[in-house]
């Protein structure tokens, strides 16, 4: 395994990316008996000797999958250098130091599901838009919802803040209001769903993701996370294999 020596310090456990830059930097890391300041260093985990306080450092091969219910207000990064509140900020020291991170992102307005993993795999395939991962999101909108903008974002259109095209989604009313909207979309670009609804005349006054995948949110308190159950990784492992 070839990484940057930042991702190998941290799947060692010791600590977040920034903290293992500050370690790194402050000369108290040694590859192969020299000490190693450059950010850029490529270290093969097979063959190379990484000592940290003249400890030999292996990385940990604990494989860990959260749930998190993400509140509005957190950016989905590892740090902020603005001093933002970020999502892991709610994740305990022990899955961090473990290279936990999250798998795709929520923007700062939304809130509900987002998973976890140090599962570099997974997370590549959960990501992969070749895999066509289902994503559930319940939408509020300021005003009821017209059946002709319905079919439009349903068989998509394009959305000129993200320069193209969306795939066609699933967009289905919760209630009479027409207020409440419930949205299966199987991409993820960049507030892909506020832009949709906003060119048609809607503001999105409320987004939270229910679903990924297999994997739903529940009951879930805002802010709090669990481990998945092993019959839950085994079917978002299944999913994706299925895909």
């Amino acid at each position: 395994m070839k990484v940057r020596i930042n991702k190998f310090l941290t799947l060692c456990g010791l600590g977040s990316r920034r903290k293992v830059e500050e370690l790194i930097l402050s000369g108290e890391i040694k590859l192969n008996g020299k000490t190693v300041k450059d950010l850029s260093t490529i270290v093969d985990g097979e063959t190379d000797v990484v000592k940290y306080n003249g400890e030999i450092l292996k990385t940990i091969n604990v494989s860990y999958y959260l749930m998190l219910n993400k509140p509005k207000g957190y950016i989905t990064t590892l740090s902020d250098e603005k001093g933002r509140a970020v999502v892991m900020d709610l994740i305990p020291e022990k899955f961090k130091r473990s290279g936990v991170v999250p798998i795709g992102r929520l923007d700062k307005d939304t809130e509900g599901l987002l998973l976890l993993t140090n599962d570099g795999k997974l997370a590549h395939k959960l990501t992969g838009p070749s895999f066509k991962v289902k994503k559930e999101y319940l939408v509020q909108l300021d005003k009821p919802l017209e059946e002709s903008h319905r079919l439009i974002i349903e068989k998509g259109y394009f959305v000129h803040q993200i320069k193209t095209k969306t795939k066609p989604a699933m967009v289905s009313i919760t209630e009479k209001s027409r207020l409440f909207v419930k949205v299966i979309i199987i991409e993820g670009k960049k507030r892909q769903i506020r832009y949709s609804f906003k060119n048609l005349g809607y503001n999105v006054l409320k987004l939270k993701r229910t679903g990924y995948g297999p994997i739903s949110l529940g009951r879930l308190n805002k802010g709090d996370h669990r481990i998945l159950k092993t019959s839950e990784v085994k079917i978002l492992k299944n999913a994706i294999s299925e895909s």
